[in-house]
């Protein structure tokens, strides 16, 4: 009796832990994802998922001798909440009808999140260490030029405060300010970005450190290159915006100023696929050449100095593109997608329409869709078209840089290297890339009379070097002018920024997860350096 008496109590333990799970579980479905995460892969490949480091990286004073390894996780394009609606069956892309003329203009890149588990002993730690930054406890944000604010809980809204006040004052490591999970973190991120085009130093990006069971208990903000001369950048991106803003004076209603706006943002931008920046508003106002998310941020911007309301749409058109939701006088809100009237002759076909009107080739996603219905038809259609000139084409081509023919290095000697990993989804295992005594070098990009001399050139250099094969394993070399634009580049590979100069954009547009990239730098007798990339696609 004594042993049956045991095995009920046995049985009876184990049915009460059973239950226990499944309701914490029903409580938090984070922890049945984690446990089968853990379930799935071994503790080795766990943490060569989740950590990021270097590796034997230094500076001898000349040259950085040896290698490093950045081992990151980069996530795009993340549904905002589990309980929003899958707006990727809305509209299946075999559906849509997207006119020949514009098919190319999109660009826009969702937002990328790279997550770090750590243990709860640590998450612990941090959030009793770590400062909170700026809380933002007293900004408010008016819903009608907000509306991204207005969408979320009131968890996310002070989140939301939190991350725009320690942007504004640049702050890039913080605690979160009240307790949130990983979905609070991405639906707050995406409506500071979204709502605000003026922080423009701000990538469209962030990482994070989280506990076992789903607490957020660090976050890590991503600046890009204008962040290192900030005063000097705002003032140039106010008189990028002001050159607009001038084409509106004397123009009295809302209708009147957007149109004018809309002109003369189309008038000086053009499309550039290769832009850098091109997420940002910066790109249009200040290059003056940029993609649709750079169109549809610097309308944003332009339009809220003149106090109309104007939102800042995530979607779909073919590919993944952004456009504008305008709010004009007749309390009614309409489409301007910018970028695609942005032909040769620039038209008004995506000018002040409806969603009836979008119907066929825009279709809304993440959290735009929760953005007002555009039922207007006052401000419809009212604008001519000019005539296309016969000897015309109808669409401008994306503009490239001009480079320079070929040069050949030999047996070059003292070499740097650095290796940098980004993902679309998933992560890899770089390898360390050994220092090379001697290599020979054909087909150099740039020559004696002319250098690459400038990052953002270089960003545009290897992507396009990267997009002319579609080969996994990519070799090409670059010539730069000297040794302070390769420890520009060494710190662009050190800090993540060239995810978003050019690794963040090739992926998308090769459609491939992941890259491993490896850089070595020789500097030549005439104090220019040569730099050898190798790159692996997954």
């Amino acid at each position: 009796m004594r042993i049956v008496e045991k095995l009920l109590y046995g049985v009876g333990g184990l049915l009460a832990l059973i239950l226990l799970f499944i309701a914490l579980c029903s409580h938090n479905p984070d922890i049945a994802v984690k446990i089968g995460q853990r379930l799935g892969k071994s503790d080795e490949d766990a943490n060569e998922m989740l950590e990021a480091g270097m590796s034997g990286a230094e500076y001898n004073g000349e040259l950085r001798a040896d290698s490093y390894v950045i081992k990151t996780t980069v996530m795009q394009g993340e549904q905002p909440a589990a309980e929003s609606p899958n707006t990727d069956d809305a509209e299946p892309a075999e559906n849509l009808n997207i006119p020949n003329k514009v098919a190319a203009l999109v660009g826009y890149i969702p937002i990328k999140s790279t997550g770090t588990e750590i243990t709860q002993e640590k998450a612990d730690e941090i959030l009793e260490t770590l400062s909170k930054g700026k809380t933002g406890s007293g900004l408010s944000f008016d819903e009608e030029f907000y509306p991204y604010y207005a969408m979320l809980n009131e968890t996310q809204k002070a989140l939301y405060r939190q991350i725009y006040a320690n942007a504004d004052d640049m702050t890039k490591n913080f605690s979160p300010v009240t307790d949130i999970t990983s979905n609070d973190l991405k639906n707050a991120f995406t409506a500071v970005v979204s709502d605000h085009p003026e922080l423009f130093w701000v990538d469209t990006a962030y990482k994070y450190k989280y506990a076992p069971l789903g607490q957020v208990a660090d976050i890590t903000l991503v600046f890009n290159m204008t962040a290192n001369d900030i005063d000097g950048s705002k003032s140039k991106f106010e008189d990028g915006a002001k050159k607009i803003l001038d084409r509106t004076y004397g123009q009295y209603t809302d209708y009147d100023k957007e149109r004018e706006a809309h002109d003369a943002l189309i008038s000086s931008v053009r499309y550039d696929a290769n832009a850098p920046m091109n997420q940002s508003a910066y790109s249009a106002l200040v290059y003056g050449r940029t993609v649709c998310a750079g169109y549809a941020r610097a309308l944003q911007y332009v339009l809220q100095q003149l106090d109309i309301p104007c939102y800042y749409v995530m979607g779909y058109a073919g590919e993944n593109h952004a456009w504008n939701i305008v709010k004009l006088e007749d309390s009614q809100y309409y489409n301007v997608d910018s970028t695609w009237d942005d032909t040769n002759p620039n038209t008004y076909d995506y000018f002040n329409c409806s969603d009836a009107d979008y119907a066929g080739n825009h279709v809304r996603r993440d959290l735009s869709i929760y953005l007002p219905a555009c039922r207007g038809s006052r401000y419809s259609g009212l604008e001519v078209n000019p005539s296309v000139p016969s000897d015309t084409t109808t669409v401008k081509p994306p503009t490239k840089p001009t480079t320079t023919g070929p040069a050949t290095v030999t047996t070059v000697t003292g070499t740097t290297t650095t290796t940098t990993t980004t993902g679309n989804g998933s992560t890899t295992q770089a390898p360390v890339v050994d220092n090379t005594a001697n290599i020979t070098v054909q087909t150099v990009r740039g020559s004696e009379e002319g250098y690459i001399g400038d990052i953002y050139d270089y960003y545009i250099a290897c992507f396009e070097e990267m997009m002319a094969t579609d080969d996994y394993n990519v070799s090409f070399d670059l010539i730069i002018t000297d040794k302070d634009l390769w420890d520009d580049i060494y710190d662009a590979y050190d800090d993540g920024d060239v995810q978003d100069g050019y690794i963040e954009r090739y992926l998308v547009e090769k459609h491939r997860s992941s890259c491993i990239m490896s850089v070595t730098a020789q500097e030549r007798e005439d104090g220019s350096w040569l730099l050898s990339h190798n790159a692996e696609i997954y």
